[in-house]
């Protein structure tokens, strides 16, 4: 029996699943670009749509199930985190554009000339309401991801990613570095994210031993490094065999040349930032398969019968939406030129709604199912649903349950981290809005939606469940992802579902479950 979360009719996998099993690896590349990240999730929302109904369907299929590996850079580091966590492209969408338009105000007295552009309090403030209280290593997170920073007091681009086999992911005991799976995550988006002039660097302490000072690494936005467009960086992270890369969408190359020398630096390094990207695209294509790849220029072409080593290492996919006149008049006739002009700009929440749309057009016409190879497609349960027993208590006992309505801040949403605590041999999260139970001796919380769909009052402070469950004993052992954290299991031990499709899953050791529960029919 395989230890992982299956949904109907496609293997979920954990995290640690994500690197380590063998077989294909798919991985998703997301560039920076400010606010044009809404460009990005207008395609990842056709992405989505096309992947849910090749597996089925299913309304819970999120893209963090189909990809090994979500690699972002700036603001495709947000979208990447969120995806990680488990969050729809809806989902995302709707907390993106509130980000924007709440953080991008423009003032007066910030002109990134003495003082960055942006107040960074409003950006942690709501990189926090997403991500809470998550570390970057925490088992919550349903995938791989991979987010591209750089270091500003050493000089040197930082891929910081969860897989738990990498080299700085845990440290030895007794080091003075924190490992990179303790970081917030909150903050190593919110490091990935600091734009020179537009945010403050972020610091990080990046070891702390007794009686000394701590080393603080100050972080900069990814974008500044060669990889803004993180799928060069996913690459060497991670061996796989199908990448899909998103851009932000990209205007007129040309910079105006200036007397002014402040203008012509920036002009200068803006261009530099344009050739990076065309160099990550050049390598990607000349390293792959990829079909519908771009022409670099008219010597070089797109690259497709020029593969190195004569043999591909991989399939790519590169989707990019062109903002020149001639691409934007392809989608949407009549933009104007002043909007138009505007619409590579980073920081312009007045051109969200517009990038949108183009997004969206543009993803109708560029992807296609047929882009995602089958052999890619996630494997199905090798248990048939069907041969789950359907159980129910047969008894009237009784469970104590209170509801976790403290706040941990004045602004803590339903769903938010309250607290952790160690129970079946692994970490357990409760959240607002969950609940704690006393159950015959035994103390633990229960997920808030879980709870109101399984259980009935049947008193003051006394519940008891009443819907059945699905079981089946495991021929190995291994452990199982929960909404609350993870439970280890034995030999013999059962996998319980609350839902027949093998959603909302736990383990029960074999003699207790034995004495709470009898078969159904």
């Amino acid at each position: 029996m395989n230890a992982v979360k299956s949904t109907m009719p496609y293997q979920t996998l954990t995290r640690d699943q994500h690197f380590q099993n063998p077989g294909p690896k798919r991985i998703l590349a997301l560039d920076g670009g400010g606010l044009r990240g809404i460009v990005t999730l207008s395609y990842l929302k056709r992405i989505e749509s096309l992947l849910r109904e090749r597996h089925g369907g299913d309304p819970d299929f999120r893209l963090g199930h189909y990809f090994d590996l979500i690699a972002g850079t700036s603001t495709g580091a947000i979208i990447a985190a969120g995806l990680a966590i488990g969050l729809s492209v809806d989902e995302l969408i709707t907390h993106y554009l509130k980000l924007g338009r709440k953080v991008f105000k423009a003032s007066l007295w910030r002109k990134g000339v003495l003082r960055d552009r942006y107040d960074e309090t409003k950006l942690i403030e709501e990189l926090k309401k997403v991500f809470g209280e998550r570390r970057l290593g925490d088992s919550s997170l349903c995938t791989g991801l991979l987010v591209m920073s750089k270091r500003m007091d050493t000089g040197s681009p930082w891929p910081l990613g969860n897989n738990p086999m990498a080299r700085n992911f845990n440290v030895k005991s007794g080091s003075a570095a924190i490992a990179n799976a303790d970081y917030p995550l909150w903050q190593v988006v919110r490091a990935s994210t600091a734009a020179p002039t537009y945010f403050v660097p972020e610091k990080i302490t990046i070891a702390q031993a007794a009686g000394k000072d701590a080393v603080i690494g100050e972080f900069v936005d990814g974008g500044v490094s060669p990889f803004n467009n993180p799928a060069l960086q996913a690459l060497m992270y991670a061996s796989q065999l199908f990448l899909v890369s998103v851009g932000t969408g990209t205007g007129d190359p040309s910079r105006p040349t200036s007397k002014v020398v402040a203008v012509a630096g920036i002009n200068a390094l803006q261009s530099l930032m344009d050739d990076c990207a065309t160099l990550v695209e050049t390598l990607m294509q000349w390293l792959s398969n990829s079909p519908d790849s771009r022409v670099i220029d008219r010597e070089l072409g797109n690259l497709g019968k020029d593969v190195l080593a004569g043999e591909a290492s991989f399939s790519y996919r590169r989707y990019q939406l062109d903002l020149t006149r001639t691409g934007v008049d392809h989608l949407k006739k009549g933009v104007p030129d002043k909007t138009l002009a505007s619409l590579p700009e980073m920081d312009r929440p007045a051109n969200l709604d517009l990038l949108k749309e183009l997004g969206a057009l543009a993803a109708d016409n560029h992807v296609r199912d047929d882009h995602f190879p089958a052999v890619f497609d996630l494997p199905k349960p090798s248990i048939d649903a069907a041969t789950l027993q359907a159980y129910r208590r047969p008894d009237q006992t009784t469970v104590i349950a209170i509801p976790l309505d403290l706040e941990a801040t004045p602004d803590a949403q339903i769903g938010s981290k309250l607290f952790t605590y160690h129970k079946w041999d692994a970490r357990q999260t409760s959240k607002r809005g969950d609940w704690l139970l006393h159950n015959g001796g035994d103390v633990y919380t229960v997920d808030r939606e879980t709870f109101a769909r399984t259980y009935a009052q049947v008193g003051p402070g006394q519940y008891r469940k009443i819907a059945n469950v699905w079981a089946e004993r495991a021929d190995a052992g291994g452990k199982i992802e929960t909404k609350e954290g993870t439970t280890h299991y034995a030999t013999g031990d059962y996998l319980v579902y609350n839902q027949a499709e093998r959603r909302d899953g736990y383990a029960v050791k074999a003699k207790k479950f034995v004495e709470l529960y009898e078969a159904v029919g």
